[in-house]
C-alpha cells in the first residue's frame, strides 16, 4: 500500500507540472493573438496570467514590454525589457530598449543597445530603419543612408523608408534621387504628406514650379491647416508671376491665423502686383502693427500719396 500511494503522488505530481505548463502556453498563446489583434491591455492580461504560473520566462517579458510600450507605459516596458535581458540576451529586448533609449534622446545608450541587437539579427529591416535614425541622428548622414538602404532591402513595402533615404539625398544636394525616392514612396502611401511635400520642395530647387504647385495642392489635400506648406505654394504661384493665385493663398493663410504678420506683408506684395494699391497700404500697415517691420519701408515706397504710384489704365487716362 505504501509504494503504491507514492507512485501515486508522484504521478499526480507530473500531472500538475504537465498542468502548469499547457496552462502557460495557453495563456501565452493567446497574450500573442491579441498582441497581433492589436488588442494590447487583453495581451498584458493574459501573459500576466503566465508570469503568475512561470516567473523565468523570457519571452513572457519582452511580449508585455512591447504590449506596455504600444500603449504608451514605457517606464512598465522598460522594466520588463531589463527583466527579459536578466534572463536571456535577446534580440526583442535590445532593440525595444535600444528604440525606447533613441525617444528618450539617451543616443550613446541606444547605439549599444541596437548594436547589440544587430550582432543577433542583421537583417531585420525594422532595426536596420532604426540604426539609420541614430545615425541620422548623430550627423553621420552617409552612414545613415547606408542603413536604410539595407533597410529597403529586406522590407520592400515601406513609404517611411524611402522617404528618409530622400531626405538624406537632398541633404547631400542630389535633388533628382531625392525625387526618385519620394515617388516610390508614394507608389507605397498615397496619403503621405511629408513625401509630396518633401518632393515638391526639391522640385522648387530644380526649377519645377509647376510639378511643385501639384505636389504641394496633393500635400493640403491630406493636411489643409498647414501653414509652411501654403506659404511655399503661394512662393511657387509667385515663381510663375501668378500674383492672384498666391493672393488666394495668403488670404487662405490669414483665414487661418489672423496673427500672421508674413501672410499680411507678402499678401500686400501681391495686391502691388495687382495694382490693388489701397489694399497693398492696409496689408503693409496690419503687418507693420504684427512686427513685420520691413513694411514700413514699404509704406514709405508705396503709401505716401504724394509718391503713390497709379494704376496703369490710370496712367493712360491721364495722359490724354
Amino acid at each position: 500500500m505504501m509504494l503504491k500511494r507514492k507512485i501515486i503522488c508522484v504521478c499526480a505530481g507530473i500531472l500538475l507540472i504537465g498542468c502548469s505548463s499547457s496552462v502557460q502556453i495557453q495563456e501565452y498563446d493567446f497574450a500573442l493573438k491579441a498582441y497581433k489583434e492589436g488588442k494590447y491591455q487583453t495581451a498584458i492580461t493574459y501573459i500576466d496570467r503566465a508570469i503568475e504560473i512561470n516567473k523565468d520566462e523570457y519571452e513572457f517579458y519582452i511580449l508585455r514590454a512591447k504590449a506596455n510600450y504600444k500603449i504608451g507605459n514605457k517606464i512598465y516596458a522598460m522594466d520588463d525589457i531589463n527583466k527579459s535581458i536578466e534572463l536571456e540576451d535577446n534580440f526583442s529586448a535590445f532593440h525595444l530598449r535600444g528604440k525606447l533609449f533613441l525617444e528618450t534622446g539617451e543616443l550613446d545608450k541606444a547605439k549599444q543597445d541596437l548594436r547589440n541587437a544587430y550582432e543577433l539579427n542583421s537583417e531585420s529591416a525594422e532595426l536596420l530603419f532604426d540604426l539609420g535614425y541614430l545615425e541620422y541622428l548623430n550627423g553621420e548622414n552617409q552612414l545613415a543612408l547606408d542603413y536604410y538602404i539595407k533597410s529597403a532591402k529586406y522590407d520592400l513595402r515601406n513609404p517611411n523608408t524611402y522617404v528618409n533615404i530622400g531626405n538624406i539625398y537632398a541633404m547631400m544636394g542630389d535633388s533628382k534621387t531625392a525625387i526618385a525616392n519620394y515617388s516610390k514612396a508614394l507608389v507605397l502611401d498615397t496619403t503621405d504628406g511629408i513625401a509630396f511635400y518633401n518632393r515638391a520642395n526639391e522640385k522648387m530647387l530644380l526649377g519645377d514650379f509647376n510639378g511643385a504647385i501639384e505636389d504641394y495642392k496633393s500635400s493640403l489635400l491630406i493636411d489643409s491647416l498647414n501653414i509652411n506648406t501654403i506659404f511655399v505654394l503661394a512662393e511657387a504661384k509667385t515663381k510663375l508671376s501668378n500674383s492672384q493665385e498666391a493672393y488666394d493663398s495668403y488670404n487662405r493663410i490669414i483665414n487661418i491665423d489672423s496673427t500672421s504678420a508674413k501672410a499680411f506683408f507678402l499678401r500686400a506684395k501681391c495686391e502691388i502686383a495687382l495694382e490693388e494699391y489701397d489694399k497693398a497700404c492696409r496689408d503693409f500697415k496690419k503687418a507693420g502693427e504684427l512686427g513685420y517691420f520691413d513694411a514700413y519701408e514699404m509704406i514709405k515706397k508705396y503709401c505716401d500719396p504724394k509718391k503713390k504710384p497709379q494704376k496703369k489704365k490710370d496712367q493712360k487716362k491721364s495722359k490724354r
